[in-house]
């Protein structure tokens, strides 16, 4: 009986745990999507502050921020945590710990899919300050990479 309990505890957890993963995807991808949205509706120059500004409840919830980047240099136009990423040529050689090229993937990633794909590698999660795997969610639209990311954690 304690086995079938153990068992039957560890099931369910499995699945709160695969359903959470799957909430995670599905705020990255809504996120994206209505970032993608809001660029058509008030024009480039406007998203991009709006996409900046860290203290906008639409393009910033916790973990998940909006970034825009070009498709093809992976240059970031928008990055509303870390602006100092933003026209800054040095991120296209940006590697994780398993010197994957984090830049690089998302722009082919753009190019594998323009209809949205995932990018995955390892980065410091600034709450807990440890190197976890994180997932980025990338779409093209208009020239330009939408992405939004989360913490597998």
């Amino acid at each position: 009986m304690v086995r079938f309990a153990l068992s039957l505890f560890a099931g369910l957890a499995l699945f709160a745990s695969a359903a959470f993963a799957d909430a995670k995807q599905d705020t990255a991808v809504a996120m994206v999507n209505d970032a993608i949205a809001h660029y058509d509706q008030v024009g480039r120059d406007k998203a991009f502050v709006d996409f900046s500004d860290k203290n906008n409840a639409e393009f910033v919830k916790g973990e998940f921020y909006v970034i825009a980047a070009d498709s093809e240099k992976g240059t970031f136009l928008a990055h509303p945590i870390n602006p100092a990423l933003v026209n800054n040529p040095k991120i296209w050689d940006l590697k994780d710990v398993n010197n994957r090229y984090i830049i690089r993937d998302m722009v082919q990633a753009g190019k594998d899919h323009p209809d949205g794909g995932w990018t995955e590698y390892v980065w410091t999660q600034p709450e807990t300050k440890k190197l976890t795997p994180k997932k980025t969610y990338v779409k093209v639209h208009d020239g330009l990479l939408f992405m939004v990311g989360y913490y597998e954690d």
